[in-house]
């Protein structure tokens, strides 16, 4: 009996995890917002600072 190929782990990009300190009533906020933007938390915050880093180049 053959065996089975074996399925190869797609490889995702490596990534760094930055923690971030604020006041609950931030965190809400900051929440609150990104759902406005139909974004993540991640996706809302990290979109605001590329786009300071672009601004500043």
């Amino acid at each position: 009996m053959a065996k089975k190929p074996v399925k190869e782990l797609s490889e995702k990009p490596k990534r760094a995890r930055i923690t971030l300190e604020c006041s609950p009533e931030t965190r809400k906020a900051i929440r609150i917002r990104a759902a406005q933007n139909d974004k993540s938390m991640n996706d809302f915050i990290l979109s605001i600072v590329i786009e300071k880093m672009e601004k500043s180049e």
